[in-house]
């Protein structure tokens, strides 16, 4: 049976707090082969819920091209006749387009033809692509899935796979994964935050009284709060809208990221989560004092505020008012001040001023260790790292910055090296 024409992504939340991603139909009727499917591989194995969501978007997407092609993939698997080379590379392709609704114009879509390169060029003109990530999670979801659902219906059928529908089966799914955008091997970090003049002209924006402030008074001093936040202490995105009040102890200028998953008083659907581990991190005084004053002066006068403890809320009139902050309620922050900085800035997202939390880590250690500090060496830099941002200890991503930064200091190096040599000076 072919896909429905509007499927969408919903999330539901179990009376014990579990989000649950369900792939759903028109008629709001969820997708029987992609529940089995996330439940069988995904959620049987405890895998996050986001996971699941990721995993349920991608074969949203591949149900677009089935039903924009005409292709029942469940009726052709039973009949043991997989994807052709073309359709394969007409899937690729469109699994690389960029859409709000993932519903591409039939003008627009490209069609399994003789001319695929054709239709492939014209789809690509006409449409942005996804970031080379999203790329490749997208197909190896979709790759995953069709191998699955074949050697499902298959075994349904005819309770085993003979060899000739394997050898078949693989060959499609080894088609899809091999146009997969290749993963850089280059050793050089591409993870960089903002530049010392970016770092000044962000903060000089978010300042409650500049004038080039982009938000009116009455969101000012929240918006503060969550650059700041995110800013000094390179928080998560998720890890800063779970914050509650009660994560801070104002008399000693702490605060606490603790992991909640599945809290069933969260009303979020997608509920922002502390990815890894716990940590207590100590808070300046005026940070601590500006999230104090925001609680008492801003979010006290919300309504529905004191429903809740979490930190960051809907200011906006309407029936989210006083509610938990939301993932894209966040990201609309980012949207108005990547766009009141978009002279100096590309794209500013929660993840860059995490990088940018490093690189001033980075900055601080060099100092440190400039000035002889012992105890700041190497191998206690990065486990200071890895407690602040939230990594296991010897997972080897703190590792990363600090070869980026080391990186950097070696190119400092060299330029002055021949510069001096330029200038004739033995060194």
């Amino acid at each position: 049976m072919l896909a429905t024409k509007k499927t969408k992504v919903r999330i539901a939340t179990f009376s014990n707090g579990e989000r649950y991603p369900f792939l759903i139909d028109d008629q709001g009727i969820p997708l029987w082969y992609p529940t089995l499917f996330t439940t069988v591989r995904f959620r049987n194995v405890s895998m996050a819920s986001n996971t699941i969501l990721s995993v349920l978007s991608s074969i949203r997407v591949l149900m677009a091209w089935a039903q924009l092609n005409d292709v029942d993939l469940e009726a052709r698997f039973l009949n043991k006749r997989f994807l052709s080379q073309q359709e394969v590379e007409s899937l690729c392709t469109y699994l690389q387009t960029k859409s709000s609704d993932l519903e591409l114009q039939k003008n627009n879509v490209v069609r399994v033809t003789r001319r695929l390169e054709g239709s492939r060029a014209t789809l690509l003109a006409a449409n942005p692509r996804v970031s080379h990530p999203t790329q490749y999670i997208r197909t190896s979801y979709v790759a995953n899935y069709l191998e699955w659902l074949a050697i499902h219906l298959i075994e349904r059928q005819f309770e085993q796979v003979d060899r000739d529908a394997k050898l078949l089966i693989d060959r499609m799914v080894e088609g899809i994964r091999m146009r997969r955008p290749l993963k850089s091997r280059s050793s050089v970090s591409t993870k960089k935050g903002l530049t010392k003049e970016q770092r000044a002209g962000l903060l000089e924006l978010i300042d409650q009284l500049s004038d080039k402030n982009p938000f009116t008074v009455r969101l000012r001093r929240r918006n503060q709060i969550i650059v700041l936040l995110l800013y000094h202490l390179g928080l998560r995105g998720g890890e800063l809208l779970a914050l509650r009040i009660s994560d801070f102890d104002f008399q000693r200028h702490e605060l606490l990221v603790a992991r909640r998953p599945d809290n069933p008083n969260d009303p979020r659907p997608n509920q922002p989560v502390v990815k890894t581990v716990d940590r207590r991190l100590a808070l300046s005084t005026s940070l601590s004092d500006l999230v104090a004053d925001y609680i008492m002066q801003d979010r006290n006068k919300i309504k529905g505020a004191k429903k809740h403890d979490f930190l960051l809320i809907t200011h906006q009139a309407g029936p989210f008012e006083g509610q938990p902050l939301s993932i894209k309620g966040l990201a609309k922050v980012f949207t108005a001040i990547g766009s009141a900085m978009s002279n100096q800035i590309d794209s500013l997202t929660p993840h860059l001023l995490r990088h940018t939390a490093n690189d001033l880590f980075s900055e601080l250690m060099d100092q440190k260790n400039t000035q002889g500090s012992e105890e700041y060496r190497m191998a206690t830099e990065e486990k200071i790292r890895s407690y602040l941002m939230g990594w296991k200890e010897g997972s080897g991503t703190a590792a990363t910055y600090t070869k980026r930064f080391t990186e950097n200091k070696a190119m400092e190096v060299s330029l002055e090296m021949q510069n001096k040599m330029w200038k004739g000076i033995n060194v």
